[in-house]
């Protein structure tokens, strides 16, 4: 998978999340979860963890995430009591990132450290990396996964067993809830055209044939065009080149108001969360850019733009209500974390300073090999050296721990009597295993800064629950695979 790949994939699957918001597939799956959970919120939860790992299985989860944080949130709208509200955004937050995690781990597609798995593997040329393919991993992900979400199922379960909250289901009507069928099997024919371009990838790596281009490539490249056109472009109604040219401008306009469009989201969502009163910021920038968007839409149509907030009634999709759901503070929490990260890194790598970095890394694989020695057990010792990733990745990027740990792959490999690309994939897996905080994945910022009402207290301890479950899950599976390998 090269980056135009991962970035088609990344960009349809919000597409077709949107349209699936968009033709009020949300309000149906919400009507359908609450009548058929039998009003029942331990249910509820097993069908968000379910709804959240499937999906995450061919989508990256943080996509899966972005996309059904809108549907959490109306559910949310449903509670009535503050404290319940405080309660039911703890328990969904961990449904959600329980389930979007273990999708991720699940699959190749899942999780954007799973293709940095791959590069390094290919860039420190692993022995055995010919054996990782979309389907291997997949089958060895699936079975591991779903226990691990079993085990994550019973700890939520658990959690919620002393709440109730009636209010949640207050709301429900008697009239019969179907499943939208036809959206559904428009989500899964797309994700099966993904995986099957992914599988040909992976299997015949055909040749570049075009400006550096495979076929591959230049089939995600006409799929993103042809979903983006269709989802953004092209009149809902009837077609015109009128209609076509106003939803093209409609689009640039957006795109490139983005910046001021996020800084004002930004500024609301900050002042609902912490009191303090920015109206007058983002009061600022949306006259700007008011005015901005009339004054070119009136020189072109002879009409002004009514309002920023109206959606565009001749397209499928209408790019201000998806910047509307887009968690503007999960992003910023996600910026942050990786401008953290991005300092790591250069200090751990200083141009200026070979002699240093290299007494560093050497200080680094001593440490941890010094650590994991007392344990004379293979198993054991792997053990230690998951749940010390694990818990790392809780307060550090698993980003940066990845490229941290990789150079001692081969190290940690003879030490624990591994496989190099074995270990490889056991430290790309754990550091992607942390449940615990908000900043230990990219799912779990973009859920905390999504979902309102979350308390941190409440989600610590069964994250911490899941963690020694993952580790010696990782443990397990990882030194079967690397004995049935060798």
């Amino acid at each position: 998978m090269n980056l135009l790949q991962n970035s088609v994939i990344i960009l349809t699957g919000f597409l077709l999340s949107e349209m699936l918001v968009a033709a009020r597939v949300h309000q149906r799956l919400i009507e359908f979860l609450l009548r058929h959970t039998g009003k029942n919120l331990g249910t509820l939860l097993t069908a968000i963890l379910l709804i959240s790992y499937t999906l995450s299985l061919f989508i990256s989860h943080t996509i899966v995430v972005i996309s059904m944080i809108p549907v959490i949130n109306r559910l949310l709208l449903l509670v009535e009591q503050r404290d319940d509200k405080r309660i039911a955004a703890s328990l969904l937050y961990l449904a959600l990132t329980f389930g979007s995690n273990c999708g991720g781990m699940a699959s190749l597609t899942g999780s954007p450290q799973n293709f940095l798995a791959i590069a390094l593997a290919e860039l420190l040329r692993f022995e055995g990396r010919h054996l990782i393919t979309f389907f291997s991993w997949l089958a060895a992900g699936v079975p591991a996964t779903l226990l691990l979400l079993f085990f994550g199922r019973s700890i939520i379960l658990f959690t919620a067993k002393p709440f109730s909250i009636p209010s949640l289901f207050s709301e429900c009507s008697d009239t019969p809830a179907i499943l939208p069928h036809k959206p559904l099997l428009f989500l899964i024919s797309n994700i099966m055209l993904i995986s099957t371009l992914t599988a040909l990838q992976f299997f015949f790596k055909p040749a570049p044939i075009l400006f550096g281009l495979n076929s591959i490539d230049l089939c995600f490249l006409l799929y993103g065009i042809i979903v983006l056109f269709v989802a953004l472009i092209l009149p809902k109604k009837s077609f015109s080149l009128e209609a076509l040219f106003m939803n093209a401008l409609f689009l640039l306009l957006h795109i490139f108001g983005f910046p001021l469009i996020f800084i004002s989201r930004l500024c609301r969502e900050v002042e609902s969360r912490t009191a303090i009163p920015l109206n007058g910021v983002y009061g600022t920038i949306e006259r700007f850019l008011q005015r901005l968007f009339d004054q070119v839409w009136s020189h072109f149509f002879r009409e002004p733009m009514i309002n920023l907030g109206k959606p565009n009634a001749n397209s499928t999709l209408s790019i201000n209500l998806i910047m509307k759901d887009l968690p503007c503070f999960g992003i910023f929490l996600l910026v942050v974390v990786g401008m953290i990260l991005f300092a790591l890194l250069k200090a751990w790598d200083n141009p200026a300073t070979p002699e240093v970095d290299g007494y560093l890394l050497t200080l680094a694989k001593a440490t941890i090999l010094d650590a994991i020695k007392p344990f004379g057990n293979h198993f054991l010792q792997l053990l230690c050296l998951i749940i010390v990733i694990i818990f790392s990745s809780e307060l550090l990027s698993n980003t940066a721990l990845i490229l941290m740990f990789t150079p001692l792959a081969s190290a940690l490999a003879l030490q624990t009597s591994l496989l190099p690309i074995i270990m490889l994939l056991t430290i790309t897996i754990a550091a992607s295993s942390a449940f615990m905080t908000p900043v230990a994945t990219a799912a779990n910022t973009l859920a905390f800064g999504g979902i309102e009402h979350v308390s941190l207290k409440m989600i610590l301890l069964p994250g911490f629950f899941m963690n020694l479950i993952a580790a010696l899950l990782i443990a397990l599976l990882f030194l079967l695979l690397s004995r049935l390998i060798s």
